[in-house]
């Protein structure tokens, strides 16, 4: 019995290793060997790109938007995939999300405001406040 407990323990250790240990396939369909590179010789910057990915947006409401910001909105038909099918709300909030898909591409100066249709929008962070929230983030393995 014991040994039967130990050998259940090492089997679910060895799967959960491995499973942390796989590249996320949207990573190298966006960066192709610089994502495979940094998967195994630089985990960080690795990290980084999976946050960009993951945490580089919100979801949010028109409602929730002051005029400034509504001013920078953009229709979502504005972005299309390899297919010509526009960024969608159901896409948007997708585990599998990938905004590369879709042309969009984080911002150096400020933030892009997609409107999904009349209620939801997603808001992509600029690359300065994506850096920051990374940099604070349990993504970065060099705090």
């Amino acid at each position: 019995m014991k040994i039967a407990c130990c050998l259940a323990f090492l089997l679910f250790t060895i799967t959960s290793v491995s499973a942390q240990e796989t590249i996320d396939k949207r990573l190298v369909k966006n960066r192709g060997k610089q994502a495979e590179e940094a998967f195994i010789h630089n985990k960080n910057s690795y990290n980084y790109y999976l946050f960009e990915l993951d945490k580089g947006h919100w979801m949010t409401t028109v409602s929730e938007l002051d005029n400034n910001q509504k001013s920078l909105l953009q229709p979502a038909e504005n972005f299309k995939n390899e297919h010509g099918q526009s960024l969608s709300y159901t896409e948007a909030i997708s585990e599998t999300f990938n905004f590369y898909d879709y042309g969009i591409r984080i911002a150096k100066e400020q933030r892009l405001y997609v409107a999904l249709d009349e209620e939801h929008v997603i808001v992509f962070y600029s690359i300065p406040e994506l850096s920051k929230l990374f940099s604070n983030s349990e993504f970065n393995t060099k705090k």
